[in-house]
């Protein structure tokens, strides 16, 4: 193997030595190098396909240093999909269409495009929430036929966008996050005031309408279920960790960039569920989580990882929320799970290792 063979290029949107996740990427650059795998930071900016070479970081000697390094044998992307990830893409279509190279994984596209492919599974469908995309009479229609709706943006993170619609005697109650992430709420009188209120609030952008679901405890905290599930050292998917993230009485979702917290999955269950819906509910997850991620990446090509947002309703009911190919670790460090949160970071590289094996 060649030293470029044993090298793994972790693609981010870095401009100079400022990017997300330093603390994450220093701990794959250390379990890398007891693999015998030379880890380094880089934008897909800074390639240079004349030379085969491209200017990143690599942490060494207690601190990021900044070099220019061969392409990498293997790519694991963490190039966040948003607003500006259009200045990136034709460098990463570059990058995946190299023979030469070997991505981990290939991220998923909008919210819409998986939902539609998970669809496409009889087994998956009946864990999927009916979804549209956002029309005016898209939303009439779930709001007759299931009584509220949620509408969402189809490339978000966070709980950003995220909006509750109910009517009320009095026109329509709507709560949720608006664009900068902060909570609101307003009651709108008329049919033409929802309309306005829609109209401007997704303004250029493209929006899901689901009915909505009731993932709250009786006390009305939000709440989700994020399974982290990864492919090991063997190629293999194995499911990771569970943790249940709690959001703000205030608000419709359970992000912890909304200022959630994270609990462990079993004494949630059982503080909230008699003793044969927790048993039915684990069943389930656990059945989701091993069916979804092989099903995902037949019908969506390779992927490394998955952040599986699991919604479970008041009457015990399992929901697929949002599948992630990019997803976060903070979970298991707030649920103090030691074992999940090193998996979560041994895998990728273990992964990595299996593929340059088999090169």
């Amino acid at each position: 193997m060649t030293s470029n063979q044993k090298s793994l290029g972790i693609m981010t949107r870095c401009h100079g030595p400022h990017f997300q996740e330093k603390a994450y990427y220093k701990k794959l650059t250390l379990i890398g190098r007891k693999a015998g795998i030379h880890v380094f930071v880089f934008s897909p900016r800074q390639v240079d396909f004349a030379s085969r070479t491209v200017a990143g970081f690599e942490y060494r000697d207690g601190a990021w240093r900044s070099g220019t390094f061969p392409l990498p044998a293997v790519i694991y992307d963490r190039c966040f999909v948003g607003p500006s990830y259009r200045h990136y893409k034709p460098f990463v279509k570059k990058l995946q269409n190299d023979p030469q190279i070997t991505f981990l994984g290939h991220g998923l596209s909008g919210k819409w495009q998986v939902h539609q492919m998970l669809s496409k599974s009889p087994e998956l469908a009946a864990w999927l929430p009916p979804t549209e995309i956002l029309t005016m009479s898209a939303l009439r229609e779930m709001l007759e036929t299931h009584g509220s709706a949620v509408i969402k943006p189809i490339a978000g993170t966070h709980g950003s966008g995220v909006v509750r619609i109910v009517p009320t005697p009095n026109g329509y109650e709507i709560a949720g996050r608006d664009r900068k992430n902060e909570p609101f709420s307003r009651t709108i009188r008329t049919a033409e005031g929802l309309k306005t209120f829609v109209t401007g609030f997704t303004a250029g952008r493209t929006f899901l309408v689901q009915p909505y679901l009731s993932l709250h405890t009786p006390d009305g905290t939000p709440f989700d279920v994020r399974v982290l599930v990864q492919k090991n050292g063997l190629g293999t998917w194995e499911t990771t960790g569970k943790a249940v993230r709690l959001g703000d009485k205030r608000s419709i979702t359970s992000n912890l960039h909304g200022g959630g917290k994270a609990v462990p999955l079993g004494p949630f269950l059982a503080r909230h569920y008699q003793p044969e819906t927790q048993a039915r509910i684990k069943q389930q997850i656990d059945r989701l989580a091993a069916e979804l991620p092989p099903f995902l990446e037949r019908v969506h090509g390779r992927l490394v990882e998955l952040g599986i947002d699991v919604g479970i309703d008041t009457a015990g009911s399992v929901w697929i929320i949002e599948v992630n190919s990019r997803p976060g670790r903070t979970v298991f460090r707030m649920i103090d799970d030691p074992k999940a949160r090193l998996h979560s970071i041994t895998h990728p590289v273990r992964y990595a290792r299996y593929l340059m094996k088999s090169m």
